[in-house]
């Protein structure tokens, strides 16, 4: 009776052992299903920590793209164009050769010299040169169809005829029977017509001498004629080279009301027509040389002479800064209000008003025969 006892408490205990094994094994099978299987509605906390850092690495990723990504070079086109060494047009050069604004518009220039306009459009129309620098003598030649103007650089008050004080002609008329030295088709002629009409004194009536400026200043300073017809730095060279005092029988001034005297940038025609991206990039590079001048004009002039130094043109500082108050510049703002205005076309048309006064041209030209606006206006509005 005893030992059936002790069996039947060993199979309890065996039974008892079984089931507790069995919610045990229960158990852990429930903990293993959760752990392997999150619930979608709340990611772990590794989950987001995966999921930033992919996002973090996908956004460094495009921006390394975006900032490696080439680019484009502005194709360099090689081009010629003229200046005259007179501080106006010689500024352009300079600040080119300081700023590089023409290498920025994809142009690479080659600056020649030049002191007069007819030249110049006679180099243009045989394709050797693109574009150039014009006073106020040779807009005759655009108004007659040799070339258009594409940018108004300045204006100036820089031209006089000069005589020796102690020489008895204290006027204009009394350069009667005189020689008077001056380069046709510049500014030097203009004046001089000018002068003629204003104090009524036929230029038949004057020794007119034409000669290249250069010369015409070493005549007068070497006493082979009795007055000159000079401007910019010339003027300066001329005071500085003679003993005697100087005196300017006649100025731009005096017509300053009636007459601008304009300094231009000109092509020619057909070129423009063909090659007007090449034109717009010259144009637009002009207008930042023209605002840089505006601002900067003492390094302004300090540019022109480093470039007259390496060109060995034998202008100097002083001579360009002598030029400073003769000569009205303009920014890209005011630029873009004389276009806008109108004021730009007006001061051609005071201009070609006086040619076709003085029946040098047909009174069925215009000014925007001539005059570029439209394209001075269109590369205005891309700066």
């Amino acid at each position: 009776m005893k030992k059936r006892n002790t069996i039947k408490k060993n199979i309890s205990i065996l039974l008892a052992l079984t089931l507790l094994c069995m919610v045990i094994a229960g158990c852990g099978k429930t903990s293993s299903s959760n752990t392997d299987a999150p619930s979608a509605e709340a990611p772990s906390d590794s989950q987001d920590a995966a999921t930033e850092a992919a996002e973090d690495t996908s956004a460094e990723a495009s921006e390394t793209e975006t900032a490696e990504a080439p680019v484009q070079p502005v194709e360099m086109i090689k081009i010629r164009a003229a200046y005259h060494p007179n501080l106006g047009p010689m500024s352009i050069p300079g600040i080119d050769a300081k700023m590089g604004y023409f290498a920025e518009e994809g142009l690479e220039v080659e600056w020649l010299k030049f002191t007069s306009g007819a030249p110049e459009i006679a180099a243009m129309a045989s394709g050797d040169l693109q574009f150039g620098y014009i006073g106020q003598g040779a807009l005759k030649l655009c108004a007659e169809g040799q070339a258009d103007v594409i940018s108004l650089s300045h204006l100036t008050n820089s031209e006089a005829i000069l005589v020796r004080a102690d020489s008895g002609i204290a006027s204009f008329e009394d350069l009667k029977g005189k020689k008077v030295a001056t380069e046709l088709g510049t500014n030097g002629e203009v004046l001089l017509n000018m002068a003629c009409e204003k104090y009524n004194v036929s230029r038949d009536e004057i020794e007119v001498i034409n000669m290249p400026i250069s010369n015409a200043i070493a005549a007068f300073i070497g006493g082979s004629t009795d007055a000159v017809v000079a401007w910019g730095p010339d003027l300066t060279n001329i005071k500085n080279n003679v003993d005697e005092e100087m005196l300017a029988v006649v100025e731009t001034k005096d017509f300053v009301d009636s007459v601008p005297f304009l300094g231009s940038w000109i092509g020619n025609p057909d070129y423009i027509e063909e090659n007007q991206d090449i034109v717009q990039r010259f144009q637009r590079a002009l207008n930042k040389c023209y605002d840089y001048r505006a601002s900067h004009l003492d390094e302004t002039i300090q540019a022109a002479a480093d470039f007259a130094v390496g060109k060995d043109i034998g202008v100097s500082y002083d001579d360009l800064n002598s030029e400073r108050d003769q000569l009205v510049f303009f920014n890209l703002e005011e630029e873009k209000e004389w276009v806008s205005s109108g004021h730009m076309e007006e001061l051609f048309q005071l201009q070609l008003n006086y040619m076709q006064g003085q029946d040098q041209i047909g009174a069925d030209v215009s000014v925007t025969d001539y005059v570029r606006l439209d394209l001075i206006q269109k590369a205005l509005e891309t700066q």
